[in-house]
């Protein structure tokens, strides 16, 4: 299999596509060509067609045959949804995982913080959504259940399209993004479940407030 430094391309396709998907570069109803997306990555069509494939599962794009995708248009009911698949997700993990992680989790949760503050220093929004991500992704990994792990990564690389316009709408949401992270970080290393689950469910919720 084709690689470029040890990335295959096809997986170098994929990322590719979905960073300018998510990044907002890309908005719904864009068509993408086979063409288009070949010359722009310097790749076959091959590898294209493969990002395509996965990126279509995931409903971020809506392939036309033989010709390329579309950018899926996000509408707010779907927004909505997966709002709710999230919600629901996290706070289980809040309940079960509150006083209960060792050191190791809480590390990896302060460096995505302190990358988080990079982030911010330097006005990067982009970086910001993706390490918010992050966060709540090794949350839910901390149940050790697969299962869940692939929900939520299905779930937030939709939601993460309106995770990035709240961010866009109100840059100062930012440091209070950050702020509620290192105030559910304490509460997941406390031992009270129900103030861990307030805090995820009054995070999330700031979303459906700009959304809605």
């Amino acid at each position: 299999m084709d690689k470029q430094g040890g990335v295959t391309l096809r997986e170098r396709a994929f990322q590719t596509v979905k960073r300018h998907i998510v990044n907002g570069e890309w908005p719904g109803g864009t068509f993408l060509s086979e063409t288009f997306l070949s010359e722009l990555l310097g790749m076959s069509k091959t590898p294209i067609r493969s990002a395509l494939d996965r990126l279509d599962m995931m409903g971020l794009v809506k392939l036309a045959p033989k010709q390329g995708a579309f950018v899926q248009e996000l509408s707010l009911k779907k927004i909505l949804e997966f709002y709710e698949l999230r919600l629901s997700l996290e706070t289980y993990a809040a309940r079960k995982l509150t006083g209960r992680m060792d050191a190791a989790f809480f590390r990896r949760l302060d460096d995505n913080i302190a990358l988080q503050d990079e982030a911010i220093l330097s006005d990067d929004v982009s970086r910001y959504v993706e390490l918010d991500r992050e966060f709540h992704a090794m949350i839910v990994a901390g149940l050790d259940n697969e299962a869940y792990t692939e929900v939520m990564s299905r779930i937030q690389d939709k939601f993460l399209l309106a995770v990035r316009m709240t961010f866009v709408r109100n840059k100062r949401r930012l440091l209070g993004s950050i702020d509620e992270h290192r105030q559910i970080r304490e509460a997941l290393a406390g031992r009270d479940p129900a103030l861990t689950e307030r805090l995820i469910e009054a995070h999330i919720e700031y979303v459906k407030k700009i959304m809605f």
